[in-house]
């Protein structure tokens, strides 16, 4: 079966699905969803998680989105997703590795929610605990 088909089959099914981008280069992975274009809500992108962590996440982006018509939104940080502080909510400006998405598509909007490290600090914060570029920021803070 084609990737996109398979991709458009859980669409169908769930109403959205998740594609993780797994590659030797840490800084080129990402997990991000497919399908929240169709409910008038922009993608969601992960960067700096393992695949399994990722897609357990933006499952749970989808049902806040498709199923309890929740919203994202860039610049409004949420607590939906983990305890703790709020986790920043950026508008991507690099649209690149979602190509999956833009083959469903076309032109697409995307959010990325930015994660914390152990202690609590952001990928911009001094004292960030995570090697640089564990974590790539595709939009401005």
């Amino acid at each position: 079966m084609d990737p996109l088909d398979e991709l458009r089959a859980m669409i169908d099914t769930h109403g959205w699905a998740v594609r993780n981008v797994v590659d030797p280069e840490p800084a080129l992975c990402l997990s991000y969803t497919v399908g929240l274009t169709r409910h008038g809500h922009p993608e969601v992108v992960l960067t700096g998680l393992p695949p399994d962590v990722a897609t357990a996440f933006l499952n749970l982006v989808g049902e806040i989105v498709v199923r309890e018509g929740g919203r994202f939104v860039a610049g409004e940080p949420t607590t939906e997703l983990a305890d703790g502080p709020a986790l920043p909510v950026l508008a991507v400006t690099d649209l690149s590795g979602l190509t999956a998405a833009r083959s469903l598509y076309g032109p697409v909007e995307a959010l990325q929610v930015v994660w914390t490290d152990s202690a609590g600090h952001l990928p911009w914060e001094p004292g960030y605990a995570n090697p640089p570029g564990s974590q790539p920021i595709l939009g401005r803070p």
